[in-house]
């Protein structure tokens, strides 16, 4: 072996570490879930799906861009386990060495040979005994430090920023539907055995949420209980009572209380300020749906992801969701537009029988063929509904409506799914048809260099001659060549064919986009003469 090679096999092995190391550093924070039980052994398909829809629900609604916060008890509790898992290994070690060193006196060595041996046994079992007592006392220190942290946590009720860490929570498996299962062993020993918590680490899972179910005719008792490891520690319990019906509902208050845990942060502090209107009053403020009237006081709500909206008469509504992490003040300045009512025209470029409808609403047909709508100013998502039910959609944005203005669409009513499927069959019979005219093209193809090598073989060509038969060679050398070219044509125009139906699928599939629509401003609506109403005839008496 070469030094250069020993060299750039080295740093091929530190690069490989370092990577190694790296990814390590950057793991995840692992959530599953198991399947839920019923209490009342319940049994069947529906018993067994709604057992499996909450956990994945609730996964489901937790599988946002959220970070878990380590604090120094949970880093001490996994250091803690790989201690006591090195310290179960070394301990296996220490009584295979002892055992092979009380082996050496049943074993016909002389005295000195047995000396040596005993020397050498003694000291490999004195290197895992001082594994084992350097283990024993870094459990030792971080056991005290653990204890010390905890005792400033309970009168200070906080940690400084240094002490924590944040981790990326993530999926077991990267899916809502991929539960953790245990084997029948771990299960019957219960989540709390070492058996079942050996299980959970080595799947890298960090929290497990297990759940109940008790179930009374349409009602059910929902009760969730959420496990850290390494630890096995019960980290929150909670409780839920509805329908099968308010599964999201269930499980979305679920999650709101669970949030605080997973994340392990602090609750943090709003401060709503109203900046438009200037009457606070008219301002209706949900968080989470719940109203909150006193808007100018500070609130304290769970860190995590939390929706909050903002209602008022006469203005656009405003709402966002906002993963609020913890332990932090919150700031939040509201202006809302006010809420402009326009009047528009809308029309087809072509007069089509059918009706408007703008954003979900029906629009007002009038005489020339046109309609008409008031909106209060947000962007325009209209359809057209022809009278065989054919539709044709439209846009317009809101930096381009304007009040009493005419919009005219260029539409093609159709019904879409059957427009995409008839051009998709023809993409896949253009491809079909390219794909098997590649392979007589590549047959004769072959054959063709197969003589264009055998006539640049001069030893070849004189075989040939002695035999007669290079004419006839030649003769089938020409055929194979015209066979390659039509066949080479008939790929080439295959290939041409299927771009275009190619070309064709994808204006069919962007037929169900909005067409943009034109501006008409000097546009009049018709004014519909009021109906003349004949004068009643009075008789007059002479």
């Amino acid at each position: 072996m070469t030094r250069k090679f020993r060299l750039t096999l080295t740093l091929l092995i530190l690069f490989s570490s370092t990577r190694i190391f790296a990814a390590a550093a950057q793991s995840d924070w692992i959530i599953a879930a198991q399947k839920f039980t019923f209490t009342r052994n319940q049994t069947g398909s529906v018993a067994d799906g709604v057992a499996t829809m909450f956990p994945a629900r609730i996964l489901e609604k937790l599988s946002s861009n959220m970070y878990r916060n380590l604090q120094s008890d949970e880093k001490a509790a996994r250091e803690l386990y790989q201690l006591r898992q090195e310290r179960n290994s070394l301990f296996l070690q220490l009584s295979s060495e002892i055992k092979k060193r009380d082996s050496l006196f049943l074993e016909k060595y002389s005295q000195s040979e047995l000396n040596r041996k005993l020397v050498d046994a003694d000291k490999k079992v004195q290197e895992i005994k001082d594994k084992l007592a350097a283990n024993l006392e870094k459990q030792k220190s971080l056991s005290d430090i653990s204890y010390e942290e905890n005792q400033v946590l309970s009168t200070t009720q906080n940690q400084t920023a240094q002490n924590q860490t944040s981790e990326k929570i993530s999926l077991y498996n990267n899916s809502i539907t991929a539960l953790f299962t245990p084997s029948t062993q771990a299960e019957e020993q219960g989540i709390k055995s070492a058996v079942f918590e050996k299980e959970v680490i080595n799947a890298k899972i960090n929290c497990l949420i297990t759940g109940k179910i008790t179930a009374y005719d349409e009602y059910i008792f929902l009760t969730v209980e959420t496990y850290i490891f390494p630890g096995k520690k019960l980290a929150a319990t909670i409780t839920e009572i509805g329908t099968v019906d308010d599964a999201d509902f269930l499980a979305e208050s679920i999650v709101r209380q669970l949030s605080p845990v997973i994340t392990n942060s602090m609750p943090v502090t709003i401060k709503i300020n109203i900046l438009s209107p200037q009457d606070n009053a008219k301002v209706k403020t949900y968080i989470d749906d719940v109203l909150y009237n006193n808007i100018d006081e500070e609130y304290i709500i769970d860190s995590g992801v939390h929706h909050i909206q903002f209602l008022a008469d006469g203005y656009i509504s405003a709402g966002t969701n906002y993963y609020f992490t913890g332990n932090k003040y919150y700031d939040i300045n509201v202006n809302l537009d006010v809420e402009e009512e326009k009047t528009v025209f809308i029309a087809s470029k072509k007069l089509i029988p059918g009706s408007f409808l703008i954003n979900g609403e029906q629009t007002e047909p009038l005489s020339d063929g046109k309609s008409k709508i008031t909106i209060n100013g947000n962007v325009i998502l209209g359809q057209f509904i022809t009278e065989d039910n054919l539709s044709a959609f439209f846009y317009v944005p809101e930096s381009k409506l304007y009040d009493q203005a005419l919009y005219t669409a260029k539409l093609k009513p159709l019904d879409h799914s059957e427009y995409i499927e008839k051009y998709r069959k023809r993409m896949y019979v253009s491809y079909s048809v390219l794909v098997s005219s590649l392979v007589p093209a590549i047959i004769t193809k072959g054959r063709l260099k197969s003589y264009v090598d055998l006539f640049n073989d001069s030893e070849r060509i004189k075989l040939l001659k002695d035999q007669g038969i290079l004419d006839q060679t030649f003769n089938d050398a020409k055929i194979w060549n015209t066979s390659a070219i039509v066949c080479t044509g008939i790929s080439i125009a295959a290939g041409a064919w299927f771009v275009f139906e190619l070309y064709r699928y994808f204006n069919a599939a962007n037929s169900v986009l909005p067409s943009n629509t034109k501006i008409n401003f000097e546009y009049e609506e018709p004014v519909v003469p009021e109906p003349v109403v004949p004068e009643e005839e009075t008789n007059t008496t002479e």
